[in-house]
């Protein structure tokens, strides 16, 4: 779970398996299929049939959902539609009309702890790292906007060993100015 986020439960979880998410979190489920798991996120829930995903909820109305693996059906209790999601897609719920969208991605793989990212652009993957450390990680010049990195970040690793990997990789440097952390 990140910074700023929580969650709640019942008391007695082993039973049912129902969490009310704010925030954004990353979820691992193995399936139970006595007691299914639910994350439930503004007037949506989400049925996890053993996968891992991860939600984003930047603001109150809009809602990321992006599955790495498995499979999950997201379901909008209001218009009582349910969307079916597989790996490698990332589900946009907006909460102000019902609406849904899904994409595709392709450069963001999730297997045994770690995150895999094949040519994934510097800006997406500065993004990403902003979102899961709750960082404010800046790009500095202009030309390094278009590099690509390719490599793991393990889901335990922390923020300084994942800069020193992509700026190594990648023959970066960074600084660090206040609060920001300015790759150059």
């Amino acid at each position: 779970m990140e910074p700023g986020s929580s969650i709640e439960y019942y008391k007695d979880f082993n039973k049912d398996r129902k969490v009310w998410l704010s925030g954004n979190s990353l979820f691992e489920v193995f399936k139970r299929k006595e007691s299914p798991f639910q994350v439930h996120i503004n007037d949506a829930f989400i049925e996890v049939k053993g996968t891992c995903f991860l939600v984003k909820q930047e603001n109150t109305d809009l809602c990321e959902v992006t599955l790495f693996k498995g499979k999950v059906e997201f379901n909008i209790q209001s218009t009582q539609q349910t969307k079916e999601m597989f790996p490698s897609q990332k589900l946009i719920y907006n909460s102000a009309n019902s609406q849904t969208q899904i994409e595709s991605i392709t450069n963001i793989n999730w297997e045994n702890g770690k995150y895999t990212f094949k040519d994934i652009p510097l800006n997406q993957l500065i993004e990403f790292i902003n979102q899961k450390y709750d960082s404010d990680i800046v790009l500095k010049a202009t030309h390094i906007q278009q590099s690509s990195f390719s490599g793991n970040i393990r889901h335990d690793e922390k923020i300084d060993e994942v800069l020193y990997k992509i700026c190594y990789s990648l023959n970066l440097n960074k600084k660090e100015e206040g609060s920001k952390i300015i790759v150059y």
